[in-house]
């Protein structure tokens, strides 16, 4: 096995993308495709996620209770472990940071189908 390494020139990182790492540990950034929905779902930490650009629609089950909250560019979301939730990205897709408890690698378990406590939103341009 042969190893490579090449260089090249590193731009710097914005003050305001500096400021979301988390203190020690990794963060995710996500890139979704307009419509693209990640379903129900939870996370064994908390988590922070930042909407960078375009919107995304998050979903939870509340005690019980759909809601859901459309959220654009700027938006910080907080997330206790455990919740059950998904999200959905809107027309012009989204671009978001999550920031996990600790910097750590969240356990994400999907649910069954049968096992989601709603039905799943679709995308505007599915409606009827």
């Amino acid at each position: 096995m042969t190893i490579r390494f090449d260089t090249a020139a590193v731009p710097p990182l914005p003050g305001e993308l500096k400021g979301l790492l988390p203190e020690q540990g990794s963060f995710e950034l996500q890139n979704d495709q307009a419509g693209k929905l990640h379903d129900w779902h939870r996370h064994d930490l908390d988590e922070e996620l930042f909407v960078i650009a375009g919107d995304v629609r998050l979903f939870w089950d509340d005690g019980g209770r759909y809601q859901e909250r459309q959220c654009a560019s700027g938006t910080w979301i907080t997330l206790p472990a455990g919740t059950v939730h998904g999200s959905l990205a809107g027309s012009d897709g989204a671009v978001y940071m999550i920031r996990p408890e600790k910097g750590r690698t969240a356990r994400t378990t999907f649910l069954d189908a049968a096992d989601h406590p709603f039905p799943s939103p679709r995308p505007a341009t599915d409606r009827a």
